[in-house]
């Protein structure tokens, strides 16, 4: 805490799982508005990608333990984030319930996946789903892995395939439609151009000048 005074905003944490959780049970079961598009039935329901989707949980401590320890600067903008595009999410879902009816009926446990997906349908209802948190928390991980020098090129490159394959899994273990990947993406663009807008510009007038 002395040495790394900007740590305090991991107190975001816990704040925003117990607001998930609160909405969550808050969420009417039906009325809301369904983000389920044609699209979706062509997606195939692949269970096996389960465990990319659970990677979404250590994939936080991948990006924010090397620049809580190395980099507060780039650690700060990480959390900003997380914090204007998570918040943000919660707020929209607290106004406009939604959810997605694209869960497979009837699934049997007979693999990895089937059985993890058993133990997230069960906790975890079809509602708040617009915008997907999973790819708003993975393209914050791309992002803080390619703006701090606390990583090397080969750890952006693992964080990056992880978290691709993280993001496709959403639409492909069922857990949430098309339309609410595309939102998180048009979602979090401004917000990152607002928050590395300095790193991105200040990157590319090095590049000219040199």
């Amino acid at each position: 805490m002395r040495t790394h005074k900007y740590c305090w905003l991991l107190l975001y944490f816990p704040v925003y799982i117990v607001s998930f959780f609160i909405i969550e049970q808050n969420t009417p079961t039906s009325g809301y508005w369904v983000t389920d598009l044609p699209i979706d039935g062509r997606i195939p329901f692949v269970p096996g990608f389960a465990v990319f989707y659970i990677i979404w949980y250590p994939l936080f401590a991948m990006a924010g333990i090397p620049v809580l320890l190395k980099d507060g600067a780039a650690f700060k903008r990480w959390m900003y984030y997380l914090i204007i595009t998570l918040s943000g999410t919660l707020v929209f879902d607290v106004l406009v319930p939604n959810g997605q009816h694209l869960r497979p009926a009837n699934v049997e446990i007979e693999s990895l996946g089937t059985w993890i997906m058993s133990i997230i349908w069960a906790a975890d209802t079809p509602t708040n789903v617009f915008p997907s948190m999973h790819v708003l928390g993975c393209l914050g991980d791309i992002a803080c892995c390619f703006d701090s020098k606390a990583f090397k090129p080969w750890m952006r490159a693992v964080v990056t395939v992880l978290c691709v394959l993280c993001m496709a899994s959403t639409v492909l273990v069922k857990q949430h439609a098309f339309l609410d990947t595309v939102g998180s993406i048009a979602f979090a663009a401004p917000v990152l151009l607002i928050i590395y807008r300095k790193r991105i510009f200040g990157a590319k007038k090095a590049v000219i000048e040199a």
